[in-house]
């Protein structure tokens, strides 16, 4: 994922870097043009700085163009990628809670499988920002489970789902915190002002 990230990072910066030499170089002789065609009769040279531009404003309207629809076509395919595995992800946790409500709890084997196999996809496909959720997510869950850490980690959690529906277009910019958790989660009202009622104390 790494390697991956670094050469896209290096892919944008080149083509960014080719963009500002090519303009810059347009914008040198379209200068020095100007200063050969100023003396010239304006009759003469008129159409020659016209036609100039022309070809000018073709070849920039070209390679931007190309540079905008690889950048669309990679972020397609990756998002291709990705929605299956946030989506595999949500099904499991609805599974965790329907079993929880049922009080038949999954196998703790199946579960660690599970985060295995998300990790990995995750490592490959994930968002920077999910990725940093998720490993905090995670690293909270290895702490000691009092009341306060059950709340942070409901609050964590949320994190990743708002990091995910970032990561595959939302904007979530309406959304505050407690509102994916109220999805699932009953009485999370109650528990976000029980939190806040420990934290002052």
């Amino acid at each position: 994922m790494k390697n991956n990230l670094k050469s896209n990072w290096k892919q944008n910066i080149l083509a960014i870097a080719v963009l500002i030499v090519l303009i810059t170089t347009i914008i040198y002789f379209l200068k020095l043009l100007y200063e050969v065609f100023i003396g010239l009769p304006k009759e003469v040279g008129a159409p020659i700085i016209a036609a100039f531009a022309t070809i000018v404003v073709s070849v920039i309207t070209v390679t931007g163009g190309k540079y905008l629809e690889k950048k669309i076509t990679v972020e397609k395919e990756l998002r291709e990628k990705k929605i299956p595995v946030y989506t595999d992800f949500m099904e499991f946790l609805f599974k965790i809670l329907v079993n929880t409500r049922e009080d038949e709890p999954l196998d703790e084997k199946e579960i660690l499988k599970f985060m295995e196999s998300f990790t990995k996809n995750l490592i490959i496909w994930g968002a920077d920002d999910v990725i940093l959720n998720w490993s905090k997510y995670r690293m909270h869950n290895q702490r000691n489970n009092t009341s306060a850490n059950y709340l942070n980690g409901l609050l964590q959690l949320e994190k990743v789902l708002l990091a995910i529906r970032k990561d595959t277009g939302h904007k979530n910019k309406n959304l505050k915190e407690g509102d994916l958790l109220s999805l699932f989660i009953n009485d999370i009202d109650k528990i976000l002002k029980q939190g806040e009622t420990a934290s002052r104390k």
